[in-house]
């Protein structure tokens, strides 16, 4: 199960373009304001701003932890961009649970495809209103994982130490799952989440040995392996390009990893 094939921009990706610590090809904007206001506290668009970068986009929704704010995920917002997909990186009010973060998530996807729409809009008529996926971290993580199992129309999902009941793994999403074994709140919690998705569905299990909560905040973690593996996952599942499969498929990533389980051949 992979993406159907309806974006595959730019030069073949290597280890170095594909790597989180490297902004990629595209150049980025940004905007925090002129949205409709969904089921979030605050939000920013980022998009790719390069002529070169043809519409339409995939877009991803991300949204934080327990009563963590927007900046501290936000770095996903300009990585993802430049490599070619919308993002919206929200804030949310309160301490809301796992169930709410991923009624934030729709929400904030709510929000893009009305900017696909309206006038004045930096991004109408260049999204793919098919090509969505949902992100997060901690509490949002289990959210994002929550959200994937209630909308098998979504094409991809990727948590960062999702935090939540097990019996919100999902069904029919591609799921990637980082986790780490020196995180105090939720160490072992993606274990529950990685089993709970079908082996008929493309799953990987990603335990970084040794890091933290924070393992998969910012793209640039781990000599920039995270945003490697994350960028790769939107790339194949989410826009069906398999230039990018070849990091998915290649050997147990050259960091410390505890834990690598994945049925992606």
């Amino acid at each position: 199960m992979t993406g159907d094939t309806f974006a595959i921009r730019g030069a073949d990706p290597t280890d170095e373009t594909a790597n989180g610590r490297n902004k990629g090809p595209y150049e980025v904007k940004s905007y925090t304001s002129g949205y409709k206001q969904g089921d979030f506290s605050d939000a920013t668009m980022w998009y790719p701003s390069t002529e070169d970068a043809k519409p339409p986009f995939g877009c991803v929704a991300v949204v934080p932890g327990f009563v963590s704010p927007q900046s501290s995920i936000r770095n996903w917002g300009p990585f993802l961009a430049s490599n070619g997909i919308v993002t919206i990186t929200i804030g949310v009010p309160g301490s809301d649970q796992p169930n709410q973060r991923a009624m934030s998530l729709m929400s904030a996807l709510e929000t893009c495809k009305g900017e696909n729409t309206r006038e004045g809009s930096p991004i109408k008529g260049k999204l793919s209103e098919k090509h969505l996926g949902v992100s997060g971290w901690s509490m949002g993580g289990g959210g994002t994982l929550i959200a994937a199992a209630a909308h098998p129309e979504l094409k991809a999902a990727v948590s960062f130490a999702a935090w939540g009941p097990s019996g919100g793994g999902n069904n029919k999403v591609p799921a990637l799952m980082f986790e780490a074994t020196a995180d105090a709140l939720a160490a072992g919690m993606s274990d529950g989440y990685y089993r709970a998705v079908p082996d008929s569905v493309p799953k990987m299990l990603f335990e970084v040995s040794g890091s933290s909560h924070n393992v998969a905040n910012d793209p640039a973690n781990h000599e920039g392996i995270i945003g490697k593996y994350g960028l790769a996952w939107w790339k194949v599942f989410m826009e069906g390009d398999m230039r990018y499969k070849k990091f998915l498929t290649a050997p147990k990533p050259d960091i410390t990893t505890s834990k690598f389980a994945t049925n992606v051949k």
